[in-house]
């Protein structure tokens, strides 16, 4: 399932507002979303996207780099950025190696992502898609709609300010 920009999602019984939205391709020519949530009760940061192969959702969260011994490989490859929107930190065309693990049991997850300049790990579990659900009449919390105001202001002044940086340093 593809979400938009803006959506509050239900999973399980918890409401998150996406602020984010990644679209990539790996080398397997594959083509997927990785959305940016925001948890309304804390404003704490996570991920989801759609596991094809499992037919669930894969919902992590960053943490540090160390990763649980039960953990077997599972994917690696590279992947590519095709797209972004909202408040992402990563450019069109950024690549990164790319490793995800998951447990015996295959409910949770491990992934390690190397970029040029960083590496990002996330842990996480799987979701069933019934447990994952779009909140139409969700009241969304002043700190996300303030996040919000402040990534459509950048969508229009980061432009200006790109190019009035690089009018100024051609002038030196």
């Amino acid at each position: 399932m593809k979400f938009n920009y803006g959506e509050t999602l239900r999973i399980r019984n918890e409401l998150y507002t996406i602020l984010g939205k990644i679209r990539y391709i790996d080398t397997r020519r594959r083509i997927w979303h990785k959305y940016k949530l925001v948890k309304h009760k804390n404003n704490a940061e996570f991920w989801i996207r759609w596991n094809k192969k499992r037919g669930a959702y894969q919902f992590t969260k960053l943490c540090s780099k160390a990763m649980p011994s039960d953990m077997n490989v599972v994917h690696r490859g590279y992947q590519m950025v095709i797209g972004t929107r909202g408040d992402i930190d990563i450019d069109f065309a950024d690549v990164a190696r790319y490793e995800e693990y998951e447990d015996a049991n295959g409910t949770h997850t491990f992934i390690v992502e190397k970029g040029s300049h960083t590496t990002e790990y996330s842990k996480g579990v799987y979701v069933d898609k019934e447990y994952v659900s779009i909140e139409s009449d969700a009241e969304i919390t002043k700190p996300i709609l303030d996040k919000m105001d402040t990534i459509k202001k950048m969508r229009f002044i980061g432009p200006i300010i790109w190019f009035l940086a690089n009018l100024l340093n051609n002038k030196r």
